[in-house]
């Protein structure tokens, strides 16, 4: 009694990522579709309506994401008000609410939600000279961490408070992204220990972690319930002590 959804005239999806209210789909021919909730523009579709909530709304009648010209996705991140994709020529953009800068783009302006703002005149992510995104973790509401292809990981974004419990693993309770010249060469990436890179990160609403090259798993951030599985409630990450080699990996048992 469940219909699949409809994703268009030939259409079948080989990714689906779904955010806090919306839902976005990588399709066969690596055209990106949103539906759900469009407050922040999240849907990517130039104004802030809500698809997928009557009829007619979706399949062919559902525009594809427009990423620039000739650009199309090879990944897609659907944060809890915002969404991210890697492109073809490597280059991450995101999309949606932006209040702290959690689109990385210098201002905190929303996009997506408005005309003109997508395609070509939406920029590309800047992660710093030479680097590129393989992943991207979106799901944090005010907050976004890439793994970058020499396996550092930089997170930026914030509101007065989320990184506040160290959501970015910075060492500080600074916003980054919300103003210009916080971003590429000037972001630093988060410190997982001596000699230490990551191999997979994910992101919650407040916290993130990171499988490291040597199998361990450390997490950062906001700790109230001890999400980050160090036997306390202590927030890791905004404090400039709180990373690198003091913040423990987690203990998952012996071998």
């Amino acid at each position: 009694n469940l219909p699949a959804v409809d994703l268009g005239t030939g259409r079948v999806a080989t990714v689906v990522s779904a955010g806090a209210s919306h839902t976005c789909a990588l399709l066969d021919d690596k055209s990106v579709k949103c539906w759900g909730s469009n407050y922040y523009g999240q849907l990517g579709l130039g104004d802030k309506n809500n698809r997928g909530d009557n009829s007619g709304e979706m399949g062919d009648n559902l525009p594809a994401v427009d990423l620039g010209t000739g650009r199309v996705a090879i990944a897609i991140f659907a944060g809890g008000y915002h969404t991210c994709a890697i492109l073809d020529d490597k280059s991450v953009k995101c999309w949606g609410r932006n209040e702290a800068g959690q689109l990385g783009l210098g201002d905190t302006n929303n996009r997506g939600d408005d005309s003109g703002e997508m395609g070509d005149n939406l920029p590309a992510v800047d992660l710093g000279t030479g680097r590129v995104a393989t992943v991207v973790s979106a799901r944090g509401y005010f907050h976004t961490c890439a793994l970058l292809d020499d396996k550092s990981v930089k997170c930026w974004g914030d509101r007065e408070g989320e990184n506040n419990i160290g959501a970015l693993g910075l060492g500080d309770r600074e916003t980054r992204g919300d103003e210009s010249g916080e971003m590429g060469d000037n972001l630093p990436a988060v410190n997982l220990g001596t000699g230490r890179v990551a191999t997979v990160i994910f992101s919650g609403s407040y916290h993130n972690c990171a499988i490291l090259d040597d199998t361990s798993l450390k997490c950062w951030g906001w700790n109230h319930y001890g999400g980050l599985g160090l036997g306390h409630t202590n927030i890791r990450g905004r404090n400039s002590w709180d990373m690198g080699d003091n913040l423990p990996a987690v203990d998952l048992g012996t071998g």
